[in-house]
Formats: structure tokens, C-alpha cells, sequence
């Protein structure tokens, strides 16, 4: 019995072992297969698999937004994004035969197209890369447009595509501004490409509205099937926001040809003209021109918001205006400035004037009309010397010397020193600031307070874009922004106003006066510190300036002109800023309709003026306001017309502007032609000066944008 029960019980255990090691076979045979098969994926097959996965890889690509343009308060076109492309090609992807086949016609077509290499040069430069098999070989160094890449893409051998030729190109952009030179630096420039905290914009609106004009990049998924990518966008860029500026293009050409004139007249150093509206206080000229070393004036550092340097005698009716508003002075208090020259703590005030005797006895307001220092000084130091922070105090009661916050980066702040501030102050600091010394204002902070005096005491902030558009509507307004309700009392107000227009009636602004326009201001002339070498060392450089506004009555404008270092004659700031001063105001103006034409005698024969062709609206505005007849010769089809004069009348005739076609601009002025044929995509060249005699591409042409059209002007 007992061996029966070990026979069982070994029976059991070689099942137990049979099954185990059937178990376990079953468990290792598939784990050396994976194993095999893994080995074999790795390290057999592994390239191959490799290379298929690099061939059908998918790839997040960043899609750039278009950048946001920048236009006038009346939407002509001043700063846009233009692509251009720079040329490779892959050798790899070229077949030996196919290349040496289409060698010469392309070498010849590429030479004749591009012009930068003969034929010869294009065929040692082409077998230079051939040799090398290079996948990334610059065919030119010349980037070209939109339009001219398609062209060479139709070439010998490039017309095969991408894949058979090599030819791929790679995009940049470039910012184009139609109007060139006009407030070029308010408009700022952009960086080629990206700086590492992403930021496009490098000076200007450009970088303070960087964030709003780049835009949202967007993201594609680029998958590689066959050797060719397909591309399918996941994340859509959002295109950045047009800037809608307070600019005016009219009154900006005004301020920089008056500007330039003056300049070159006087060979001056620099120059810097800021032209105000009065009510809101935005900017709507603005011009800053240095001279290079050609010779020729360009726009320079934007000065009219930087430049840190001591305004002179513009200074000096703020000066006034504490005074009066202390009680301390009033308008026909007497001050004796002597034969012209004045000890005051050890230094000489000196008036423009002594070498003819000096002023001798004036009133206090005369001592403005006539732009005297010892005047002012006088009656500063007189009633503030033994407190000269309760003058300070006045300065910054009316906001002096608070920063604006501008919308041009590194714009500067204006400097005023406080008497409590020891290290910076000293005896002769009271009557030297009172005439502009001392202190460092940029201009554009002078010419708001000016703004203010014209504009009832309100101190409104100087600003330079007023909407945010997109797709053409705004999507947000940019309104007045009032930093001083009254920078002074009515009376104070009242009795300086008196004193500017009497400058430029009796004083020393009287060059500027005419019979064009009311003006008033106050005329300046500082002489520039030249760093650790002060005002003493050899070779005096001035700083002339006129600062007011117009009409004098009912004040619409206020402007600044600043002239650094003329030296073709002697600095004068009523003959030279206030020349320029005056040129602006006349000539705007006479734009504005406030220039009424002289009625001519009824023996003359009725002559009709030449009219160009342009817009409708401003068109016939002009007719109307000269009280010439005007005939419409067809149906209103677009917003421009075409003139025609004769014996009687004025004929209108509306252009066709059919999309996609080149319109005729011919007989338009520059302006007009600019702004419509950029407003269609198109890039304009313009040769010579007045109105368009001829265009390189015909009217009614088809045409793609991002091409060039060529003006000769006549």
C-alpha cells in the first residue's frame, strides 16, 4: 500500500515538473522573438527604419503675422512691410545631365535679369556649387521682390520646380516708408529679424508699439511625404494692429522743406521743428534734420524729444509767468538794465544789445518783448534771491519739470535743479535759470507749455498715434490726455499773452511778422555748454529758437523751431528759427482757406489755374472755395478725378479704378500718386520733382503686388 502511494506521489510531482518546464517554454520562446526582433529593428534594419522616420517626421513650424502699417491722420500709407527674397539652390536635388543641359541659357538669362555677373561669371559661379554639391549655395547676393522671383522661377531649368532645379529661396522682410525722409525717426525702423526677447521694433512708434504691430505667430504642422512637405496650419498668426498716426503728410512736408531751406541757407549743424495742435495737443508735424558729412541734411536723433540741452530765452516767460502769478512783479514795473552789461555774483549778464548801449530802462514786460536778460534776471533775482525755492516751487507748480511719458522711446526729461539740493546749487543759478540756463528742457516740452498758453492753461500731453485700426475700422480711439488743467490763473494768462504778441509786433520777433496770420511767441538764443569745457572755450556755438502759435487771436497751432550752430552768419532766433517759424504758418494757412484770393478786374481775361488730377473731394473743395465753375463729365466711378481746363470752366472727369489694374496717375501730383498706387500693394519710384508726366507700366496693365512702379515727375 505504502508503494502504491509513492508511486503517486512521484506520478504528480514529474506532471508538476512537465508542466513547469512547458510554462516556462512558452513564456521564453516569445520573449526571444521580441528580443530578436527588437535586435534586428535596431541594429539590421535600424538605418533603414531611421530614414524612413526622417522622411515622414512632422515638424511644428512658426507662421510670422504680417506686421501691422503705420499711416497719416488721413490714411496715406507711411510705414509697410515688404518681403524680399534671397536665392539658393541644392546641387543634390539637380541630375548631372539635367545640369549641364540648361548651364548656358541659364548662365545667359541670369546675367541679362539680374545684371550683377556676365554670363561667364554665372557659369564659374554655378559649377562652383555643381562641384561642391552643396544644398545650400547663394546664387546672388542681390535679394529680390515678389515679382522677380516669379520671373526666375520660370527659367531654364528653374521652371522644372523646386525638386528637379534646386532653386528654393528664403523670405525677409523689409519696412518701406513711401514718403522717405518725412518723420522718419518719429516713425522709427525696424530690426531685420527678431532680437532674442522677440522684439522686432528698434526706435520710434515702430518699438514703442512693437508688441501691437508684430502681431501672434501662429504654428504649422510640416510633414515630409514623397520629398515634398505638406504644410497644414494648426494655430492661425494673428496679424498685427495699423497704427493710425496724428501726422499730417501736408503739414509734415511743409515744416521739413521749410526746415531744410533755412538750414542749408545758414549751414547749420541740426535743426528741429514740432508743429502742435492746440485743442488736443497731438503732433502733426515733426521733423528733425542733422547735416552728414556729404553735405546733405537727413533725419537725424530724434531731438525734438531727447535733446536735453538749456533753452534760452523761451525759458524766460515762464519765468514771467511765476512772477506775475506771486503778485510780486506786474507788467509796468520799471527795471533799469543799464548800457547792457551787469555784474551779478561774480559773472557778467550781458544783453544781446550792449555793444549798442544796452536797453537802459524797461518795463517788465518790455523786458520779454525785447528778450532782455538783465531784465529778467533783475527782477527774478530781485524778488526771489533770499528764497529762491519758492521760484522753483512756481516752475514746478505748473509741471515743469514732470516727465510727459512720451510715446517715443529714450525721449528725455526735462532737469531743473532745487535749491534744497546743495551739491547743485549756487548763487548764480537763480538769474541764470530765469533766462533759460541752468535747467535742460527737450524742446517738445517747451512747445507744451506754449500750447498751454495758447490754449487757455491747459496743459495738454503732446501724443503721436490717435487709433488703433484693424481690417480698416478702429478698435480703439487714443483721446486728448489733459496733464494741468490751468498751468496758471485767467489774469497771468491774459497779461502773458499780451507780452507775446507784443513781441512779435515790438520786439524782437518782428521779422516775423505778416499780414498772412496773427502770430505770437517768444524768440530764444542759448549759448551750447560744450560739456567740462562750459561755455568759455574757443569757437561759440549758439542755439536760436522761436516757440508760439497761430493765429494769435484764436490760437489753432503751436510750433517749435530749434536751430543748432548756424554758422553763416550770426545766430539770430527772431531772423532765423522765426524765418522758418513764419514760412510754416503762412503756408499752412494758406492751405487752411484763410488766404482769400484778390479779386481780379473785370478788363482781365478769365484764365483757368492749371488743376492736377487727384482726389474728388479735395478737388472740387478747391474750386468751390475759388469760386470756379466745375462740370462732372461722367458718373462719380471712384474717388479720383482727371482735370481739364478751359475758357470758362473746370471739367471733372472720374477715373476708372478697376482692382488688380495699374491706374493711370499721370498728370497727378507726387502725393497723390504715392499714396494710390501704394494703397493697391504697389512700390513707387519717383524720378524728378512736380506732377507725373509718365508711368513705367501702362494704365489698365495687370499687375501683382509688390512690384515697382517707376514716376518721372515733370
Amino acid at each position: 500500500m505504502r508503494n502504491d502511494n509513492n508511486n503517486l506521489g512521484e506520478q504528480i510531482r514529474r506532471q508538476i515538473r512537465l508542466r513547469y518546464r512547458v510554462t516556462i517554454s512558452l513564456f521564453i520562446i516569445p520573449v526571444v522573438a521580441i528580443l530578436w526582433n527588437v535586435f534586428q529593428t535596431q541594429f539590421v534594419e535600424g538605418k533603414a527604419w531611421r530614414e524612413l522616420a526622417r522622411k515622414q517626421r512632422r515638424e511644428n513650424v512658426e507662421v510670422a503675422p504680417n506686421r501691422g502699417n503705420i499711416y497719416s491722420r488721413d490714411g496715406q500709407l507711411m510705414a509697410s512691410t515688404v518681403p524680399s527674397y534671397a536665392l539658393y539652390i541644392d546641387f543634390q536635388a539637380i541630375q548631372p545631365d539635367t545640369f549641364f543641359h540648361y548651364l548656358n541659357p541659364l548662365s545667359n538669362k541670369l546675367s541679362t535679369f539680374l545684371g550683377d555677373k556676365t554670363p561667364s561669371g554665372y557659369r564659374n559661379h554655378l559649377m562652383k556649387g555643381y562641384q561642391k554639391r552643396s544644398r545650400e549655395y547663394l546664387l546672388t547676393h542681390k535679394r529680390v521682390s515678389h515679382t522677380e522671383l516669379r520671373k526666375i522661377q520660370q527659367f531654364p531649368l528653374f521652371k522644372k520646380g523646386r525638386y528637379q532645379s534646386g532653386l528654393y529661396q528664403k523670405k525677409y522682410l523689409k519696412r518701406e516708408k513711401p514718403f522717405g525722409s518725412l518723420a522718419s525717426r518719429t516713425i522709427g525702423d525696424i530690426y531685420g529679424e527678431n532680437t532674442s526677447d522677440g522684439r522686432i521694433g528698434k526706435n520710434g512708434l515702430e518699438m514703442h508699439y512693437d508688441s501691437l504691430l508684430r502681431g501672434e505667430k501662429g504654428l504649422s504642422v510640416r510633414q515630409k511625404v514623397a520629398g515634398e512637405y505638406i504644410g497644414v496650419i494648426t494655430q492661425a498668426p494673428k496679424d498685427g494692429v495699423d497704427l493710425i498716426t496724428t501726422l499730417d503728410i501736408y503739414m509734415q512736408d511743409i515744416v521739413e522743406a521749410s526746415l531744410r531751406k533755412e538750414l542749408s541757407r545758414i549751414n547749420a549743424v541740426s535743426g528741429t521743428v514740432v508743429l502742435m495742435k492746440v485743442k488736443t495737443g497731438e503732433v502733426m508735424a515733426i521733423s528733425n534734420l542733422a547735416v552728414a558729412d556729404s553735405g546733405v541734411y537727413h533725419e537725424a536723433q530724434n531731438f525734438a524729444v531727447s535733446d536735453q540741452s538749456e533753452p534760452g530765452s523761451t525759458f524766460k516767460t515762464f519765468s514771467m509767468m511765476v512772477a506775475l502769478e506771486d503778485g510780486v512783479v506786474q507788467p509796468n514795473d520799471s527795471v533799469d538794465t543799464g548800457n547792457g552789461r551787469m555784474p551779478m555774483y561774480g559773472r557778467t549778464m550781458t544783453d544781446h544789445n550792449w555793444d549798442k548801449g544796452g536797453y537802459h530802462m524797461l518795463t517788465a514786460a518790455r523786458s520779454i518783448w525785447f528778450s532782455s536778460n538783465i531784465g529778467v534776471s533783475s527782477l527774478i533775482d530781485k524778488y526771489y534771491h533770499t528764497n529762491p525755492s519758492r521760484f522753483v516751487d512756481g516752475l514746478y507748480k505748473m509741471g515743469l519739470n514732470k516727465p510727459m511719458d512720451l510715446e517715443i522711446p529714450g525721449s528725455g526729461k526735462p532737469r531743473i535743479p532745487h535749491p534744497k539740493d546743495k551739491r547743485y546749487w549756487a548763487k548764480t543759478d537763480l538769474p541764470w535759470m530765469s533766462i533759460g540756463y541752468v535747467t535742460q528742457i527737450p524742446p517738445i516740452y517747451t512747445l507744451a507749455f506754449y500750447n498751454a498758453i495758447a490754449n487757455n492753461g491747459k496743459l495738454m500731453k503732446p501724443y503721436f498715434v490717435k487709433a488703433l485700426s484693424k481690417n480698416g475700422s478702429n478698435i480703439e480711439t487714443i483721446e486728448p490726455t489733459v496733464l494741468n488743467e490751468a498751468i496758471c490763473s485767467k489774469s497771468t494768462l491774459v497779461e502773458i499773452r499780451r507780452m507775446l504778441d507784443s513781441v512779435v509786433v515790438h520786439g524782437t520777433g518782428k521779422y516775423i511778422r505778416t499780414p498772412v496770420v496773427p502770430i505770437a511767441g517768444k524768440t530764444g538764443t542759448a549759448q551750447l555748454s560744450k560739456g567740462a569745457a562750459g561755455y568759455q572755450s574757443g569757437g561759440k556755438s549758439h542755439q536760436v529758437s522761436f516757440c508760439g502759435y497761430f493765429p494769435a487771436d484764436n490760437p489753432e497751432y503751436s510750433a517749435i523751431v530749434v536751430i543748432r550752430h548756424p554758422r553763416s552768419e550770426l545766430p539770430s532766433g527772431g531772423r532765423q528759427a522765426g524765418g522758418v517759424f513764419k514760412d510754416i504758418a503762412e503756408r499752412i494757412c494758406a492751405r487752411e482757406w484763410r488766404i482769400k484770393p484778390t479779386p481780379r478786374p473785370d478788363s482781365l481775361p478769365t484764365i483757368q489755374p492749371p488743376v492736377m488730377y487727384g482726389q474728388a473731394a479735395l478737388t472740387k473743395r478747391v474750386l468751390r472755395h475759388f469760386n470756379i465753375p466745375q462740370f462732372e463729365a461722367n458718373k462719380a466711378s471712384s474717388n479720383w478725378v482727371g482735370v481739364k481746363a478751359t475758357d470758362k470752366r473746370i471739367e471733372l472727369t472720374y477715373l476708372d479704378m478697376a482692382d488688380r489694374l495699374v491706374p493711370d496717375v499721370r498728370h497727378m501730383g507726387a502725393r497723390d500718386a504715392v499714396f494710390l498706387l501704394g494703397s493697391r500693394g504697389l512700390q513707387v519710384n519717383l524720378i524728378g520733382k512736380g506732377k507725373v508726366a509718365t508711368q513705367s507700366i501702362s494704365p489698365g496693365s495687370l499687375y501683382n503686388k509688390g512690384q515697382t512702379i517707376t514716376l518721372h515727375l515733370e
